[in-house]
């Protein structure tokens, strides 16, 4: 297999060739490996690996290469979260989610960039440096999972693990061209070593470049694990199954609007609209409509949400790693979060729970008489590398660096604070060439109403054929997904 071959695969391709014994597993492992090697100088995506895997297990994706997000244990190799905090630390036992990509089959080569404490929209730590997008090196490949969306766009891998607390999987999957799932809370286990992440807004998955490896892989890993928080029952049939039917006729719901940040680029607007358009022909009722948003309660919700995470992690990390949260080892917007986290009341603690809530209702209604919302990932696209800054001196407060991260991101959050399915899709572009996301939410547990359509769009506005302009495939070759 040479590298066009490869990068023209999807990861369900290539556990297609495997198991049919046309490619062998150690070919394949080694043609990743010289496609990472051809675009890591140029995209500072890998912060530790490769690594040699000794046994690979007989799963859907048994020998399909991989990547972990740096936030995900794999014992005995590093976890970093993108801190000098950490810097220098081993795992010393595995996730349960880990395990499940293992078992799926799925191998594990390197471990991906993410900002610090996985809490910005760029990736760019002082511990690494900056991972750039493929499309441009000049622009970010959004956060927290860049690292894994700048390797996957650039064909160095089929896909890859990320998480999602505020839209670090959809806004990379957006900015770097890639399809983004973050699935139902509960959906996917977080253990064991949390009960939940962010306070329940932060849930795992990956970015992939096709539908059909977000619904295998969702299939291979769903399930809740002994002792979690949530048990969420399995759907009646497989994730797989809900794209080789014809969704039916449904209610969506279109919004170009922001609910708070700034305004709409006319160019994502044209995209969203277009992209109404096709759902009209195909026989869904569009129509004009979204919750209102209370811009104040939600940025207070997300503050003390927020930075009460990085509090917590930054005792935790202190502790385990025998280090202290400060300027020397700690970025500037962090340090302000973390101090703002230690200052949180229990009133002020209820107050973004009731928010919470009362966003969840409002939004679970709503999917009632929706059953498909429909929107940008973002307002714009991807912003120039390095914004924002997380170790700016100027970001003094927590609010300061609420607004820096949430108002160029305004509509992921709010299925973070909900628990529901959403999922970024790459059906535009902009005049200068780069990405143009767009987000569909649908239902708690309603992945399979989700992927059912985004499998009927990617037909309809086809992206397998884009690519970016660092690469792992010769030049002059057309590839995308099989």
């Amino acid at each position: 297999m040479d590298l066009a071959d490869y990068t023209a695969c999807d990861a369900t391709e290539l556990g297609r060739l495997i198991a049919g014994g046309e490619v062998d597993a150690a070919e394949v492992r080694d043609v990743a490996l010289r496609a990472i090697e051809a675009v890591e100088p140029q995209l500072n995506a890998v912060v530790a690996g490769p690594y040699e895997d000794s046994e690979v297990a007989e799963g859907p994706f048994a020998g399909v290469p991989f990547a972990i997000k740096d936030t995900l244990p794999e014992a005995g190799r590093p976890l970093g979260f993108g801190s000098r905090l950490l810097d220098g630390y081993v795992a010393r036992r595995e996730a349960t989610l880990t395990e499940r990509f293992r078992d799926a089959g799925l191998v594990s080569l390197v471990r991906t960039a993410t900002p610090e404490f996985a809490f910005n929209i760029d990736t760019a730590p002082v511990v690494h440096g900056p991972t750039l997008n493929p499309w441009d090196p000049s622009r970010s490949p959004g956060g927290s999972s860049g690292g894994t969306a700048a390797l996957v766009a650039a064909g160095a891998l089929p896909m890859g693990h990320g998480n999602d607390g505020g839209g670090s999987i959809r806004i990379p999957a957006a900015w770097c061209g890639l399809v983004g799932l973050k699935p139902s809370r509960g959906r996917v286990p977080i253990g064991p070593a949390v009960g939940e992440a962010v306070s329940g807004f932060a849930h795992e998955f990956a970015l992939t470049r096709s539908v059909r490896d977000a619904a295998a892989l969702l299939d291979a890993v769903s399930g809740p694990a002994a002792g979690d928080r949530y048990y969420v029952a399995g759907p009646p049939k497989p994730f797989a199954a809900a794209l080789e039917e014809r969704p039916p006729a449904l209610r969506v719901a279109g919004c170009t609007s922001s609910p708070f940040g700034d305004p709409v680029e006319p160019h994502v607007r044209s995209v969203v609209e277009e992209v109404l358009r096709v759902l009209e022909q195909m026989g869904h009722r569009v129509v004009e409509a979204c919750p209102p948003v209370d811009e104040q309660r939600l940025r207070d919700c997300l503050q003390a949400t927020w930075s009460l995470d990085l509090a917590s992690l930054a005792r935790t990390f202190g502790r385990i790693a025998g280090g202290e949260a400060g300027a020397e080892s700690v970025e500037a917007a962090s340090r302000a979060c973390i101090e703002c986290g230690r200052r949180l009341g229990a009133l002020e603690l209820e107050a973004a729970a009731a928010t919470a809530n009362s966003i969840s209702r409002r939004w679970g209604r709503f999917l009632e008489e929706h059953q498909l919302f429909v929107c940008p990932t973002t307002p714009a696209g991807a912003p120039p590398s390095g914004t924002p800054d997380q170790d700016d001196e100027r970001f003094a407060t927590a609010p300061d660096w609420i607004d820096a991260v949430f108002g160029p991101s305004p509509f992921t959050p709010l299925a973070n604070v909900t628990g529901q399915p959403s999922i970024s899709l790459p059906l535009g572009e902009g005049p200068d060439g780069m990405p143009v996301g767009v987000m569909l939410t649908a239902q708690t547990l309603r992945e399979d109403l989700l992927l059912g359509v985004a499998a009927a769009l990617e037909q309809a506005m086809p992206w397998a054929g884009r690519r970016p302009a660092i690469h792992a495939a010769p030049p002059g070759r057309v590839v995308g997904a099989a």
